[in-house]
């Protein structure tokens, strides 16, 4: 008969045996440890009963055991993810400094084929309302796909992808920790106010985690103008809804804005949780992401392209002074 400091012991060495297998299961769960093949490529997921599309890159410096920052690129109207992640450039930051990005993609068809849009809760028309569910799983299998540090979890979107990332942020983020929105920040839907003019509906954005901001705005934006006005699912102007997200996020300090040229930037610090925020405004800038050379045949139609500012790079130094 085994004593029982013998019995004790076995029972301690299955458990140890037990909290291994669970952590290396684990382990497997999160996608560390599995090396992935580097460049851009797709993957599907199955979100709201459809088969929704990502589009990822890894970088050739990848290490598969080594927790990895996660950036998040979101179309605007009438595009897709590969268009996105053209636009933006963020392929080439996470090839130098190694991050993996991963183009998220709406649903709705658009006028130009192979084209979408995403359904913006508020805004747009349909019942079909998923998408930020679809974030919140897409955000899940890139974790299981690579080895990504869960403090480090990034998002970017231009215009119809910055209204999307804007109203996930207002409802249903928990693992994002600073997001870039350019020619689209947005503080909850619009609503209508006496003389025709809209202002961020405070009901509509109640944040479960706070989080850092940086926006791009120009003031030459014919699409989303800058004082308001344009089609009604933008309603209200840039500094609206910068100044309702100081709210949103009970800032402590006071607004510190600096001007260089055609460049006002304006930052805030002392918000909720530690987070910042951050305003670039750029006087003659258009519906556009600064200083992207991409698709220059369809930017054109929306205004100067301003190479005043790299909205890609500084979006990427804000990310990484938020979560120092």
């Amino acid at each position: 008969m085994k004593s029982f400091f013998e019995s004790r012991r076995g029972a301690v060495i299955a458990a140890t045996m037990l909290l291994t297998a669970l952590g290396a299961s684990e382990a497997s769960a999160s996608g560390c440890g599995a090396k992935q093949e580097a460049g851009r490529h797709e993957m599907t997921i199955q979100s709201g009963g459809k088969e929704r599309r990502i589009v990822f890159f890894a970088p050739t410096g990848y290490n598969p055991d080594k927790p990895t920052a996660l950036v998040l690129d979101l179309h605007g109207s009438n595009s897709n993810a590969d268009e996105q992640l053209d636009r933006s450039g963020w392929e080439r930051i996470a090839e130098r400094d190694g991050a993996i990005v991963a183009g998220l993609q709406g649903v709705i068809p658009a006028d130009r084929p192979g084209m979408v849009s995403w359904y913006v809760p508020g805004v747009t028309q349909g019942d079909d309302q998923k998408d930020e569910a679809y974030i919140s799983e897409a955000i899940s299998a890139l974790e299981t796909k690579f080895c990504i540090d869960a403090t480090r979890i990034y998002a970017t979107g231009f215009s119809g992808g910055a209204r999307m990332l804007s109203q996930y942020l207002c409802d249903a983020n928990e693992k994002i920790a600073a997001a870039g929105m350019i020619s689209g920040l947005r503080a909850g839907y619009p609503k209508a106010v006496d003389g025709g003019k809209f202002e961020p509906d405070a009901a509509t954005c109640k944040p479960k985690k706070p989080v850092s901001i940086i926006a791009f705005a120009g003031k030459a934006d014919a699409v989303n103008p800058f004082e308001g006005g344009g089609r009604p699912y933008w309603g209200y102007g840039a500094d609206a809804a910068f100044t309702r997200w100081i709210d949103i996020a009970a800032c402590k300090d006071a607004p510190a804005t600096s001007e260089s040229g055609v460049v006002t930037r304006t930052t805030v610090a002392g918000c909720a949780g530690g987070t910042s925020l951050a305003s670039v405004v750029i006087a003659d800038g258009g519906h556009t992401w600064p200083s992207s050379t991409a698709l220059l045949k369809i930017t054109n139609a929306l205004g100067k392209v301003s190479y005043d500012v790299d909205a890609t790079e500084e979006a990427w130094r804000f990310f990484q002074q938020s979560t120092k």
